[in-house]
């Protein structure tokens, strides 16, 4: 059994968070997992209920909230912060005789890289944000590009496009395993029930980068039809809270009665169940998108921007459509078009819940991790 430190500086129940929980719970008998955390919070809370050993080492919360594209003179002293933390994580790697670090943060996998370093044991970044604009800053990319190629001594990433924006040399022990369903994929009722409104679904925190304000400006055009209607499920989570401001004035604004602002959704399968079309719309690259595999497993069709890890998980025509995103009157457009083919929704809804159970199954997953810290582990 392999003794594996997960480490993570936040606790929040985001979409890296939700995705290392799938993992951990399902990892058996291959792997001892220790989690560390930065803070306490719902991950840790749930982790516990499953008998997951956690750890939580509070760190600085100035520092742990700090901006990733924060470039200014408190980087120097937020760094020694982290060096300082680093050294702390060695101490419990050894007591708890760890073989490998797999951080899941871009924050904790430069603090993490302190710690393997200062233990003697191998680390990998789990990475599941785009390394690029304009997601980051071109220096603060550039810079997490060459530590990349320097730090870890393997690195998973949660797509191709993930991995592709690293531009990493071949010789880098590499491995792209998606953020998988971790839940039983019912079948489809085999008797449509009868709704008296056709609801349009994006799920995701509320960011600009994630283009919930290219929904409402899309839903301004389906004012007149009283049948259709817009659901956001999502709350502001990192600093985000004038863009959270700024949609609801957006809606106020433009009289947007046809739109939902639903917050955090602690049950978002048995939502998208009540839903009949789902939508993503980041206007960046978009890493993964797990909203997208959960949506399909559940028989949403999905209309997603044509960038970034949507297009390894979306197959145009068949599961959905891929459009170009920034775009409110093609989404428009895209969404009337599924509106009015019920055939066709009902077509997407039957491929995509097929392409989950073949590609995006968490047994998959957790196979393919495991595999991967043998062969790495062995191999130093």
């Amino acid at each position: 059994m392999l003794r594996v430190a997960y480490i993570d500086h936040t606790a929040r129940w985001s979409g890296g968070e939700v995705a290392l929980y799938n993992i951990l719970t399902h990892l058996g008998s291959h792997v001892e997992p220790l989690v560390i955390l930065a803070e306490e919070g719902v991950l840790a809370d749930r982790l516990r209920e499953k008998g997951i050993q956690v750890r939580v080492i509070t760190m600085n919360e100035k520092v742990r909230n700090r901006s990733r594209n924060a470039v200014n003179m408190q980087i120097v002293s937020a760094a020694f912060q982290l060096l300082s933390y680093g050294r702390g994580l060695a101490r419990i790697l050894k007591e708890e005789q760890v073989v490998c670090v797999h951080t899941n943060s871009l924050k904790s996998a430069f603090y993490g890289a302190v710690a393997a370093k200062l233990a003697g044991i191998p680390l990998i970044w789990h990475i599941r944000d785009h390394i690029g604009e304009p997601y980051l800053k071109p220096v603060v990319a550039k810079a997490i590009r060459l530590l990349s190629r320097i730090l870890p001594n393997g690195i998973i990433a949660n797509s191709n496009s993930t991995l592709n924006a690293l531009k990493l040399p071949k010789s880098k022990k590499t491995l792209v395993v998606y953020s998988s369903f971790a839940k039983a994929i019912n079948p489809i009722p085999g008797v449509t029930v009868l709704k008296p409104k056709f609801t349009v679904l994006l799920v995701g925190r509320l960011a600009e980068w994630k283009g919930q304000h290219i929904l409402l400006e899309a839903a301004r055009s389906f004012l007149p039809d009283q049948h259709v209607q817009f659901w956001l499920a999502g709350d502001a989570l990192f600093g985000e809270d004038a863009y959270k401001e700024e949609l609801i004035r957006q809606i106020e604004v433009y009289g947007l009665s046809n739109v939902t602002l639903l917050g955090h959704v602690e049950h978002i399968q048995e939502l998208m169940q009540q839903a009949d079309l789902l939508v993503h719309t980041s206007i960046t690259p978009e890493p993964f998108g797990q909203v997208i595999v959960e949506g399909m497993a559940v028989g949403l069709p999905v209309i997603a921007s044509n960038e970034g890890g949507p297009t390894e998980t979306v197959v145009h025509g068949e599961t959905g459509l891929l459009i170009t995103p920034g775009d409110p009157a093609l989404l428009a457009r895209s969404i009337r078009e599924l509106l009015g083919n019920p055939e066709e929704r009902r077509r997407m809804s039957e491929n995509g819940r097929k392409r989950v159970q073949e590609h995006f199954v968490i047994e998959r997953t957790v196979t393919q991790i495991t595999n991967y810290y043998e062969g790495l582990i062995s191999n130093i």
